[in-house]
């Protein structure tokens, strides 16, 4: 199963952690109509990664994944539901699950959040356009 991550889980330290051998398997993924949002309120009053239609497009990677990991990540995330997308890998269509907000809010970005995106989204080696985006949110966000 094909694992889109476009928030934290780009992240190669978090990732590993609940991806494990996974986050080998990541290749570039690109996600049209979309946008990324950090509009997902979180216990601290700040917001989490999102994806919302009607974008530009969202960068990210698909990884491979067993049922084990999404029941966990199914678990792990509660304020999130899975969805399924179709992704462009390589040229090609691709359908993947990937998480998207169950509530959104109007709340400033979760400042640690949009680093950890960008530091994930830089490893990868996602386009440096994408990542200027979303450098952009560092300066919505909360200390």
């Amino acid at each position: 199963m094909k694992l889109f991550a476009y928030g934290t889980l780009l992240d190669l330290e978090k990732a590993s952690k609940i991806l494990k051998k996974a986050v080998k398997t990541a290749r570039k993924a690109f996600l049209p109509n979309y946008r990324i949002a950090f509009n997902v309120p979180s216990p601290y009053g700040t917001g989490n990664p999102n994806i919302e239609e009607d974008g530009d497009g969202v960068w990210g990677v698909v990884y491979d994944v067993d049922e084990k990991t999404i029941r966990l990540l199914d678990r792990v995330s509660p304020r999130y539901v899975r969805i399924e997308v179709e992704v462009i890998v390589d040229g090609k269509p691709v359908r993947a699950v990937t998480y998207v907000g169950k509530v959104k809010g109007n709340v400033k970005p979760d400042r640690s959040c949009v680093e950890r995106v960008i530091r994930g989204a830089k490893a990868h080696g996602l386009p440096e356009e994408y990542v200027k985006g979303l450098e952009v949110f560092l300066y919505e966000g909360n200390g």
